[in-house]
């Protein structure tokens, strides 16, 4: 997706909020809003893919600072993984075949939703999950499409944020009962709240799925000139590319790839939802075409 008008604020808002969260003295956040200012100014085109230009403004910002803004986020989440992911699992209790996937597919969704990256988007509570996903209406549905291409097929899972890890964990857990072969795709190092390799080992992921894989890169996304041959590889070899999150859409859709690609994601801000041709906050499943 290119660069739209909206996108540059985002951008800078999201780093200057990562500043309050750091919690610098208002002249060294200036100075570093100064600097990644610059940088970005640099690097604007119209024609600049989106993501690619938040990694690189994001990488800058990492080289500044040098520090995490998202360390508490993440070990927080980490921390919730099994009591969330357990809670998850009591909810699909009853269901089965089409019925217990598709509720699997939503826990999944509304994991999107616990997103700290995002300017102006405001989280749900944990509280309200069963709520949230019984009374949950998806805007673009191709859970059938992706139920029917996910049997037995050779998948790569693309995460997104470290919030929703123990979501994905529940609809990864499904497509294993579907006799699938998965192997799961994290970023090397840190962009935002993403989830990296290392936090999938924390919580034994590697135990589920059949193969775990760091991109090679801590770019937003699968950046084809930065990730390792190995991830292109089985990229261009698998049945099916499932992509969560809004990075992922971004890049993919102006990078088609020959795998059959589903994204699932929430979409979070109002350019996503215009290109999409849905609300702000909507929820969707479908195939990236051709």
């Amino acid at each position: 997706m290119k660069l739209k008008p909206e996108c540059i604020p985002c951008i800078l808002d999201v780093r200057r909020r990562e500043l309050e969260m750091l919690g610098l003295e208002e002249e060294e956040a200036s100075k570093v809003m100064v600097e990644v200012t610059k940088y970005m100014s640099k690097l604007l085109s119209t024609d600049v893919n989106v993501t690619r230009l938040a990694s690189l403004i994001y990488r800058k910002f990492k080289e500044l600072t040098l520090e995490d803004p998202y360390f508490c986020i993440r070990e927080r989440a980490l921390s919730r993984f099994n009591e969330i992911k357990d809670f998850c699992l009591r909810i699909l209790e009853g269901f089965e075949g089409y019925k217990r996937f598709s509720e699997a597919v939503k826990l999944s969704l509304l994991g999107n939703s616990f997103d700290y990256g995002v300017a102006e988007f405001k989280p749900p509570e944990l509280g309200s999950i069963t709520e949230l996903v019984s009374s949950m209406i998806i805007e673009k549905d191709q859970i059938p499409q992706l139920y029917e291409t996910s049997k037995a097929a050779k998948i790569v899972f693309l995460l997104d944020n470290v919030e929703e890890l123990p979501f994905d964990y529940v609809l990864l857990s499904e497509l294993k009962r579907l006799d699938s072969k998965i192997t799961v795709i994290a970023k090397s190092g840190t962009f935002q709240n993403d989830t990296t390799i290392d936090d999938t080992k924390k919580v034994g992921l590697h135990k589920l799925v059949d193969k775990l894989m760091d991109s090679g890169s801590d770019g937003s996304s699968i950046f084809l000139e930065e990730v390792s041959e190995e991830v292109k590889r089985d990229l261009m070899t698998s049945n099916l590319i499932i992509a969560k999150g809004m990075a992922h859409y971004e890049y993919i859709a102006d990078t088609p790839l020959k795998t059959k690609t589903f994204f699932l994601l929430r979409a979070k801000c109002k350019v996503v939802a215009r290109e999409l041709g849905v609300n702000v906050g909507s929820y969707v499943v479908f195939r990236a075409l051709p």
